[in-house]
């Protein structure tokens, strides 16, 4: 990435409360680079929440994380917390702490000191009418010299400012901050054994601080530490720029409003950057937030980002539809991430991989899955069984068996008599939906190729009788929490996850919904691409199907097999997969399996004219013809 690519921009990203997989701050220890730049790392980072929720992120990362950013915000009297954890792969002791008053800092600063700690942050706020500090100390394993200071004057921070950039120091952290009627300044700094290039401003104008940008980011430099305050004259900006001596990409972002910031942390995160600095800070338009992202993964010089950026623009772009999300993996690396056009539109929030959207049809090919792991699990269930062995409540003539029904060959309708793709009916059991068409004759002989929703329906009641459960609840203990794939779930359980895409009509006005509680297993399953592409990745690596099992249900009766289509691209690779299209959604789940490679692609419209069952196509057969 050259440096004029590297963006300073109003534009942001932001969602309460987000979880990824990477993070830091606007403060960070930096040095040494190898432990506090590393080229990859797992990180997290959350905003806004409150001290009681903050405690508990806090407990549950704490044990194989540290905290290298702490921000601390009251405004308009609401106290919030957030923070950036990175793994603590050296198990580094650290500390953070928050609330303390002018002596517990200095109390914790000296006890951390005297144990081999160095501060690396610190923050002040008033809450409640009084002046609170935190901070956040790492061990010094390296011995590195270092100072910190809080509460001076422009005059006392130029002073030391000489002072320790003469003594070989350089500094992580700078805050600006409102003392009564003036300002008082704040700064922690590290011996720079590196010999690392630097610079550091202060009261930098909007224009100035862009200026300075451009520049220092032609210089090789990048952004560590962005300070914004507002004073009488306009916002002022500290910055902090570091040289970039590993050459990775960056990206800084300024003055963004929530929505903006969640768009921006969402977009770089599924381009493979975390985060590495934060700032949230009150203006005259409300709360602004700035970050710093690190490149943080080899997805951003995948060899074929460009080419895919440009089939998936062109889809959204000639059928005008309101978002795209795809997810694609190669050998289990997800080396590209990324979504186009609007999760929602009216508010603004970009689509990106981790967006939930419907899978539609897609669900029988996770419902085939289904089929494989309770087939092992249960010594009563075979899929040679005859359907009415397990649900004896069927009439006679429902003569399939289990397994032809997550074949299409049980000959139930597709959508029975008084059952349509708009249900408006919620079902409590699949067997309650079973039981209201049961009656019904079937629409061939058993054994002939008939595509069925609701026969996915009369698995799903067999599964039920086994487990003794519903159907959703099934799915959720067999694939979404055993696999962490957290967004992989039916609809009906997927209430509180937040990220929900937006339901669109074919002229992209807003679609009401309907209730797919009559079809979860044909039908009525939500996921990310992320998700649906680590599902593929799981079925490949044998860690959710055996080898045995993954032959069984790729093994066809004509081209389709247990809830997938099979076939072979135009050079001959064996393709797996399966399409999905309800009100507000389209899908695609394609996997190459002797090439190891698996393509998830998501929309939120079903009308148009797109295809997602094209797109995957497109890219698979980019991938097959470019790759070595």
């Amino acid at each position: 990435m050259s440096a004029r690519t590297l963006k300073l921009t109003v534009a942001a990203i932001a969602a309460a409360a987000s979880l990824a997989m990477a993070g830091t701050a606007a403060a960070t220890p930096a040095v040494p680079t190898a432990v506090f730049d590393p080229s990859t790392t797992g990180w997290y980072s959350y905003r806004n929440l409150t001290s009681a929720q903050f405690a508990a992120r806090f407990d549950a990362l704490k044990r194989d994380n540290l905290v290298i950013d702490l921000e601390v915000d009251v405004i308009d009297g609401a106290y919030r917390v957030g923070a950036v954890f990175r793994a603590n792969p050296d198990g580094r002791g650290w500390a953070s702490l928050r609330n303390l008053t002018s002596a517990e800092f200095h109390e914790r600063w000296e006890h951390y000191r005297d144990r081999g700690f160095r501060l690396v942050d610190q923050e002040t706020y008033v809450h409640n009418g009084a002046r609170r500090y935190a901070g956040v100390w790492i061990e010094n394993r390296e011995n590195l010299g270092w100072a910190s200071y809080r509460g001076v004057t422009s005059a006392e921070f130029s002073e030391r400012f000489a002072h320790y950039r003469d003594r070989g120091y350089l500094p992580v952290d700078v805050e600006v901050d409102r003392f009564g009627s003036g300002f008082r300044y704040a700064a922690v700094w590290v011996e720079n054994r590196e010999s690392l290039a630097w610079r550091l401003r202060r009261g930098l104008t909007s224009a100035q601080y862009a200026d300075a940008f451009g520049a220092y980011a032609d210089d090789g430099l990048r952004s560590l530490d962005v300070e914004p305050v507002q004073t009488a004259a306009g916002r002022r900006y500290a910055g902090i720029w570091i040289e970039n001596r590993s050459g990775r990409g960056w990206y800084a972002y300024r003055d963004l409003t929530a929505t903006q910031y969640r768009n921006r942390w969402n977009r770089l995160s599924d381009q493979g950057y975390r985060l590495d600095g934060y700032e949230k800070y009150d203006t005259a338009s409300g709360p602004r937030y700035a970050g710093i992202w690190r490149q943080n993964s080899s997805r951003p010089n995948w060899q074929l980002r460009s080419a895919v950026d440009s089939l998936v623009q062109a889809e959204l772009d000639d059928h005008d539809v309101p978002g795209i999300s795809v997810a694609v993996s190669h050998d289990g690396v997800p080396v590209y991430l990324r979504g186009f056009g609007d999760q929602d539109i009216d508010d603004g929030v970009w689509m990106h991989s981790g967006s939930v959207n419907r899978i539609a049809s897609v669900s029988k090919a996770v419902a085939g899955v289904l089929a494989m792991r309770m087939d092992s699990k249960h010594a009563a269930l075979s899929m040679g069984d005859l359907a009415r062995e397990h649900l004896p409540q069927l009439p006679a003539h429902h003569s399939y068996t289990v397994a032809q029904t997550v074949m299409n060959r049980s000959c139930v309708d597709h959508y029975p008599d008084g059952f349509s793709s708009q249900n408006q009916t919620h079902y409590d059991t699949a067997l309650d939906v079973v039981e209201e068409f049961m009656d019904q004759p079937l629409s061939c002989t058993p054994g002939q190729y008939l595509y069925s929703t609701h026969a996915y329906t009369v698995f799903a009641a067999i599964l039920e009788q086994l487990e003794g459960k519903s159907a959703d609840q099934i799915a959720l203990d067999e694939l979404t929490l055993p696999f962490g794939l957290t967004t992989l779930r039916t609809e009906n359980l997927a209430g509180g996850l937040p990220d929900r895409a937006t339901l669109y009509t074919t002229s992209n006005a807003e679609y009401g919904g309907d209730v797919t509680d009559n079809k979860w297993y044909g039908g009525g399953f939500v996921s990310s691409a992320r998700d649906l592409t680590r599902f593929g990745d799981g079925i490949l690596d044998g860690t959710i199907l055996t080898a045995a099992q993954r032959t069984t249900m790729w093994t066809p009766i004509g081209s389709y097999a247990y809830g997938w289509d099979v076939s072979t691209a135009d050079g001959g690779q064996r393709v797996v997969g399966k399409a999905g299209g309800q009100p507000g959604a389209k899908a695609y789940l394609r996997i190459y399996p002797d090439d190891g490679i698996v393509i998830s692609v998501l929309s939120n419209r079903q009308g148009g004219g797109h295809s997602a069952s094209q797109l995957s196509r497109a890219i698979g057969e980019l991938m097959l013809t470019e790759l070595p």
